[in-house]
């Protein structure tokens, strides 16, 4: 597993040592470093208003665009996103010990959800914080269109042009350049 960034860790480190690491990343670097990283490392734009992990998991391609009151965060999986992306305000992105893969081109509405993984929760004689998650990861290919408030969860493939109507909750693959809207979301069109 890749050493988390910024701050230097020898040798093997406990959960314990990585938990208090994730929560610096997460909390504690002030968010014009994080804004200023970004820019340097990747040549893209993150608002100074967001709430991005500082972390070598998160990647952005060249000309990326993440507007402001926008939380990206991972526990170990990696979030990377392509070139020319465009996240919007609101969104929440979060991957457990799993990826999220996000291709070129992909624009991403307002208060929008991608989740990697979640919470485990069958067990009645566990507490569900004590039940651990479970993480899927997914992805999502070059030219997607993801409207308002969407929700992505865990172990979606979402093919290349397709496009996610405002309000969609995607449980499952949506095909190449299929255009897919409701709960469940499911396909009412095609790209030409």
């Amino acid at each position: 597993m890749e050493q988390p960034l910024a701050l230097p860790v020898a040798g093997r480190t406990s959960k314990w040592s990585r938990k208090v690491i994730r929560v610096l990343q997460r909390y504690l670097v002030p968010r014009f470093v994080v804004s200023l990283y970004y820019l340097v490392r990747y040549r893209c734009l993150v608002s100074t208003l967001n709430h991005v992990q500082l972390s070598s998991r998160i990647s952005f391609g060249k000309g990326s665009v993440v507007k402001p009151f926008v939380v990206i965060q991972t526990q170990s999986g990696r979030i990377s996103f392509g070139r020319n992306c465009a996240v919007s305000s609101f969104d929440d992105i979060a991957a457990g010990a799993k990826d999220i893969i996000i291709g070129d081109h992909v624009r991403i509405g307002p208060n929008v959800t991608i989740l990697g993984g979640s919470r485990a929760f069958h067990r009645r004689d566990l507490l569900v914080v004590e039940q651990g998650s479970t993480d899927k990861g997914l992805n999502i290919g070059n030219d997607v269109l993801i409207g308002a408030g969407a929700v992505i969860l865990p172990g979606c493939d979402i093919g290349d042009g397709a496009v996610i109507g405002a309000g969609s909750v995607v449980s499952q693959q949506v095909p190449a350049y299929k255009i897919v809207a409701g709960v469940p979301a499911k396909i009412i069109g095609e790209r030409d």
